[in-house]
């Protein structure tokens, strides 16, 4: 057994199993793979990895099953699958995502391809675990939560953790509070009365994080050019999409800076954070947005810069999902009944028709071609131009 120190926790206790899985190549990636992508570009401190949250996500994962009824076996796999759960994260982690979709129809959920080669495989055997249970808590799939659910592991420990690194102060919740105030359901997480107010802290975090941090405009622009350049390379044939599941930053860096062309100058404009610029920047009340999200970015891009006179590879159109946070189905126990977070809060319920205020969709482009892209994209998006707002000392 072993401790090592960890910011957000302290005292993490490492029995000689988990020192095993995390000793192998599989897992020591993580160290090289960025927790929240480019979020160093605005915050400097945000250069933590995958390698220490899931550290954190297995500690959180442990303190939970300890209240758990099951066999130590049982609580071992579920602990074994939180350290393992974001082992599928390729380059610069989310920023990755639509890339493994698109080309490999996987999300970092999907570790398969990853547990059943190498010397992680050989070790998880060794130890006893089946691969394909730990698959399923990793994909949510099993009947226990503390993996992947409402609110599990991961969450607490990435919105503390991201916050710590960031040193924006909106990620800060009673965790101590919440993990007290837990209790299981048969293998199902509950949150007992006594830790609603804990649990919508977390819900207050999360959506104070998205804006701030996670969707901050200039992670976005930095995320769209790196996925660009990559797709860029992939559709050449100079990059396999599968390669990127053995790559970590410094790899996928290297290969954009050492190809030449394109994706050289994007990843040199990543490099001096001289980054492309926000033509048009848009929330809900500015567009339709069930018209919207039907649209094909790629040829938006191509048509908007068609329209600007522009080249289509200078032309980024960011339309992200619209997707309900899956903490308002949290299940909490109230006079002895079971009912989902949002049903029990209107905290929650106004935070969930918060959510959409937050929503924007960008248009990308270098400095240069600002003027000539946002009047194509209001033309293309059907957007009524606002008049721009004067400030009060030019009103006297």
């Amino acid at each position: 057994m072993k401790f090592i120190q960890d910011p957000i926790h302290g005292h993490l206790r490492l029995e000689d199993w988990q020192i095993a899985i995390i000793d192998t190549p599989e897992f020591q990636r993580l160290r090289r793979i960025s927790q929240i992508g480019f979020a160093n570009l605005v915050y400097p401190g945000a250069n933590h990895t995958r390698f220490e949250h899931s550290l954190g996500t297995m500690h959180i994962a442990r303190t939970l099953v300890e209240k758990m009824e099951a066999d130590n076996d049982e609580k071992r796999e579920i602990v074994a699958s939180a350290l393992l759960h974001d082992i599928g994260h390729a380059p610069f982690s989310h920023c990755s995502e639509v890339i493994l979709s698109r080309y490999l129809k996987i999300a970092h959920e999907d570790v398969e391809r990853i547990l059943r080669r190498g010397r992680i495989k050989e070790v998880l055997k060794e130890l006893g675990f089946k691969i394909s249970r730990i698959i399923r808590h990793i994909k949510g799939q099993s009947e226990c939560n503390v993996v992947s659910g409402d609110i599990d592991a991961d969450r607490m420990d990435y919105l503390v953790r991201d916050s710590h690194y960031t040193g924006v102060a909106y990620g800060v919740f009673d965790i101590s509070r919440l993990l007290n105030k837990i209790s299981f359901e048969g293998k199902k997480m509950i949150i007992e009365a006594g830790g609603l107010k804990a649990a919508e802290s977390l819900l207050i975090s999360r959506y104070m994080m998205y804006p701030t941090v996670y969707f901050h405009h200039v992670c976005r622009i930095a995320r769209k050019m790196f996925e660009k350049a990559v797709e860029f390379c992939i559709e050449e044939g100079s990059l396999k999409p599968a390669d990127l599941l053995r790559m970590d930053d410094y790899d996928i860096v290297a290969f954009l800076r050492s190809h030449g062309g394109y994706p050289s100058e994007i990843m040199e404009r990543i490099d001096s954070r001289n980054l492309f610029k926000r033509a048009i920047y848009v929330g809900i009340d500015k567009i339709n947005i069930t018209e919207v999200q039907r649209i094909n970015s790629k040829r938006a891009e191509v048509e908007i810069a068609e329209m600007a006179g522009a080249d289509e590879k200078d032309v980024i159109v960011d339309i992200p999902p619209i997707e309900e946070a899956k903490e308002f189905k949290a299940i909490v126990r109230i006079d002895n009944e079971l009912k989902s977070l949002e049903e029990v809060s209107s905290l929650v319920r106004a935070l969930k028709l918060a959510e959409r205020d937050v929503w924007r969709m960008g248009v990308y482009t270098k400095k240069e071609l600002v003027e000539e892209v946002r009047k194509a994209a209001l033309k293309f998006f059907n957007i009524e131009r606002t008049p721009k707002q004067r400030r009060l000392d030019e009103l006297f």
